[in-house]
């Protein structure tokens, strides 16, 4: 798949591919850069990782808990 190629997950989710990249044995992804620039992202920033049906997606936070 190229890079800002958009596919459709299921029905009703749109994704665009943006990269990707492997884990270290540490534990350590690298965001690839295509996405650091689009997102303004820079060191220090905290992002959050979410399980959305049974995917792993990553959210810009801090991500604030409210209950319900």
């Amino acid at each position: 798949m190229k890079q800002g190629e958009k596919t459709e997950i299921e029905s009703s989710v749109e994704a665009i591919f943006r990269g990707q990249s492997k884990m270290t044995c540490r534990g350590q992804i690298t965001i690839p850069m295509e996405v650091r620039k689009k997102f303004n992202l820079r060191p220090g920033d905290c992002l959050c990782f979410l399980e959305v049906d049974g995917s792993i997606v990553l959210k810009l936070g801090p991500l604030i808990l409210t209950q319900q």
